[in-house]
């Protein structure tokens, strides 16, 4: 008998001792401020003020945040269209038993298509049925208090508490946006499954899945990269990264890096303190935003002569660079790079060791090269 239960044991990971009992005294926690506050807020409502159906809300908004059924609609409209549905019902219909039948049906019919499918509703269609069989029926003012006031209560405090959790709530199904201020999805997002791919997949299921295609598809993705990072995670930036680094200081003229990236053809240089340290990066596109643009519309050679340094203004390397934000680690894992490299906007990182010193470079041309010599090597180890 026990083997045939374990057969229908979901196949999703237990959660940690830990986990599972900050998310219970959450839930709990939840449930006590929601009907003190309540009490509060609208101390002439109907006893009791905590409705019975928020405890299941409470468990599906703390322990299931990610699911479309513990977002914010789904919990507001669930619960007080159910309660409208009860009330109505437990008024018109005589029998109580054909009431609490009809009262299900309609809720379940009108959360589907509004799309705020929230199971405890089931429950709240039943409450006002069921509360006064003696004919003693509940109000409609049953929806404002206590009713609107446990789920506004119960809400915020579901956003608060998966906020200390480390639960982003509620999910905002929106794409990361692209750096370049156009309208295509980002280059990681254009190859592989995309939304519309899931929201497809997603349709055509016989049966409602309880996640979100945005959810879905951001699983989907790190199912990939921990496969990936489990082929190839043993490349890291230190076996591709330049070591022989040109580098310029934050205190030299702006000019010298100019003619260092043309005679060497780079595109960005490192700029390092006095001690050595990593303070920021100088590119090409940095001296574009320095052009005296003024000066060019009356003197065509108002452009050489800033670069040359024969103009009045002189700006040094710390006045002109980009400030060093984002580093690699020279054992960081090289697939670590590919969302910075790729979705980012960022053309070639810093390769810094535990004390900020600068031990290298690595640029997208790195990146590419590395991944396709892992993958040939792969190749030619697969057997025939």
């Amino acid at each position: 008998m026990f083997a045939l239960l374990q057969r229908f044991v979901p196949d999703t990971p237990l959660p940690s001792m830990p986990e599972a009992l900050r998310t219970s005294a959450a839930i709990g926690i939840a449930i006590l401020l929601t009907g003190a506050l309540s009490a509060w807020l609208a101390p002439g409502a109907l006893a009791p003020v905590l409705v019975a159906s928020m405890g299941a809300s409470a468990i599906i908004v703390l322990a299931l945040p990610t699911s479309p059924l513990a977002q914010p609609w789904p919990l507001i409209g669930g619960q007080l269209i159910s309660f409208a549905i009860g009330i109505s019902l437990a008024r018109w219909v005589q029998w109580p038993l054909l009431a609490c039948g009809l009262a299900v049906l309609l809720t379940a019919f009108v959360m589907l298509r509004l799309h705020c499918l929230h199971p405890p509703g089931g429950a709240a269609a039943l409450i006002p049925i069921l509360a006064h069989p003696e004919g003693q029926h509940l109000s409609y003012g049953y929806l404002l208090a206590p009713a609107a006031v446990n789920v506004v209560c119960l809400l915020l405090l579901a956003w608060g508490f998966n906020r200390l959790l480390g639960r982003p709530y509620p999910q905002r199904p929106l794409p990361p946006p692209n750096p370049h201020g156009t309208g295509d999805p980002l280059p990681s997002a254009r190859a592989g499954v995309r939304e519309d791919d899931v929201l497809t997949v997603l349709a055509a299921e016989p049966a409602m899945p309880d996640i979100g295609a945005a959810e879905l598809r951001r699983l989907l993705a790190r199912a990939g990269d921990t496969a990936i990072h489990r082929v190839f995670g043993e490349l890291d930036c230190a076996a591709l990264m330049a070591r022989d680094v040109v580098t310029v200081s934050a205190k030299q003229w702006a000019g010298e890096a100019w003619r260092l990236l043309r005679r060497h053809r780079l595109r960005a240089l490192p700029v390092l303190d006095a001690a050595g340290q990593l303070v920021g990066m100088i590119a090409l596109v940095d001296f574009l935003k320095q052009i005296p643009l003024e000066d060019l519309r009356q003197d065509t050679h108002a452009l050489a002569a800033w670069l040359a340094g024969k103009s009045d203004q002189k700006p040094l390397v710390e006045e002109v660079m980009t400030p060093a934000l984002q580093t690699a680690r020279a054992d960081q894992s090289l697939l670590d790079l590919v969302p910075i490299l790729s979705d980012l906007g960022f053309h070639h990182l810093p390769v810094v060791d535990g004390t900020g010193q600068l031990v290298g470079i690595i640029t997208q041309s790195d990146l590419i090269a590395g991944l396709h010599s892992e993958l040939t090597r792969s190749a030619m180890e697969r057997p025939q």
